[in-house]
């Protein structure tokens, strides 16, 4: 496309979820922070898309342990936009004892530092979702419409749209409507079976906002900060159809994961950077502990095993299978070691005693698989190999 004058417009990055509804993964990590696809954090799907964009002007909001964001952010990315271009923004330090009280807060918490960048509209993105998109026509639609707020959206299924803001879309592009997690969406004018989904990605006047944003009850921009926008009549909506998944669960990072190991990758990676914008991050360099999942070393020749079977499961980073395991919707955490001949996936009754399961995946932790061995461990001694080889079945004395 034509290119635009980005000279004006600041990126603001929300990175500072927690990722609840991920449990065990994000215990001690920003959900931003989680390997992905191997060779990538989630993080770095929005930060190619920023950067493939011509964004040069990046604020990433983070407050949750950020540690392993911020190095990354600083060893990956910052080489890529320039130190002074890619800044990080604390919760902590910007709201003391508290963090950010929400993602609207987030910009209201850092308007001095908006305004000291000269800023006339921000774009606001989220850093946990996995999808690669070019802002600029975004951002030319946002100009075109005379709104203040546009939000991105894109056509679901009805059945799923209750997990988003719904938008109902009313002549040339304006909000007529907007609910947030709707128990009952509305459908679309054109299109019955599908609900038009807010994506979390917006462009908004920043001098509108700023005056918006003195009202300190507004916190949230899908409860608070559009809902008001829709009201007073300057809403807009930008229509998206590509790759998008909002990977904040365990069975979304899974079927996400799972799409980019299922022949073509489903939209850009990260270090796919065109060749204009110069080379992509070296991504593929991680931590020891993140090293790529692969089996663990196998048993002695004289004995045959079967190989291990995956079945719609994803193996994190340094995570490691011994032969004979089979697993089924699973995931498996950094660092694991699943031990020989462990089945997960297939027996619910069984596997809630050990791991934990949210709707239709496992997760499979080192811890889960340390406290399994602790307590299994008096009922395998009695089948403990022989040195000669077979089982020993007889009862220690």
């Amino acid at each position: 496309m034509d290119e635009i004058d980005l000279s004006k417009t600041v990126a603001v990055v929300l990175a500072g979820g927690q990722g609840s509804r991920m449990f065990e993964l994000t215990r001690a990590e920003c959900k931003p922070a989680l390997p992905f696809a191997d060779r990538h954090r989630i993080v770095d799907f929005t930060m190619a898309s920023l950067r493939r964009s011509g964004m040069r002007r990046v604020m990433v909001a983070t407050q949750y342990p950020p540690q392993t964001l911020s190095a990354h952010l600083r060893d990956h990315w910052a080489p890529l936009f320039g130190a002074a271009a890619l800044t990080e923004r604390e919760g902590q330090l910007r709201r003391p004892g508290t963090g950010y009280a929400g993602t609207a807060d987030v910009l209201r918490a850092n308007a001095e530092a908006l305004d000291a960048l000269d800023a006339e509209e921000v774009l606001v993105v989220a850093a946990d979702h996995v999808y690669a998109m070019d802002y600029r026509p975004f951002i030319a639609r946002h100009r075109a419409s005379g709104a203040a707020l546009t939000l991105a959206a894109m056509p679901v299924p009805l059945t799923e749209a209750s997990r988003f803001g719904v938008v109902d879309e009313g002549p040339s592009g304006q909000i007529a409507g907007f609910a947030e997690k709707p128990p009952h969406p509305a459908a679309m004018a054109d299109d019955p079976s599908r609900g038009l989904a807010s994506l979390g990605i917006y462009v908004i006047d920043w001098r509108w906002l700023r005056a918006t944003l003195r009202n300190a009850a507004l916190v949230d921009f899908g409860h608070d900060v559009i809902p008001l926008a829709v009201d007073q009549g300057v809403a807009a909506v930008w229509r998206w159809r590509g790759y998008w998944r909002d990977v904040g669960t365990l069975s979304g990072l899974r079927q996400s994961w799972l799409d980019f190991q299922q022949g073509a990758d489903p939209c850009l990676r990260p270090d796919a950077l065109n060749s204009a914008e110069g080379p992509g991050p070296a991504l593929g360099v991680l931590p020891e502990d993140g090293a790529p999942a692969r089996l663990a070393d196998p048993l002695p020749a004289n004995r045959v095993w079967r190989a291990a079977r995956l079945d719609a499961s994803v193996l994190m980073p340094g995570a490691r299978l011994s032969p004979g395991v089979r697993l089924r919707n699973v995931v498996v955490a950094p660092g694991a070691q699943v031990p020989l001949g462990l089945n997960i996936g297939h027996d619910p009754e069984e596997d809630s005693r050990w791991f934990r399961i949210s709707g239709d995946t496992t997760l499979v932790t080192p811890a889960m698989l340390a406290r399994r061995r602790a307590e299994k461990t008096p009922l395998y001694s009695l089948y403990q190999p022989a040195r000669e080889g077979g089982f020993n079945m007889s009862r220690p004395s």
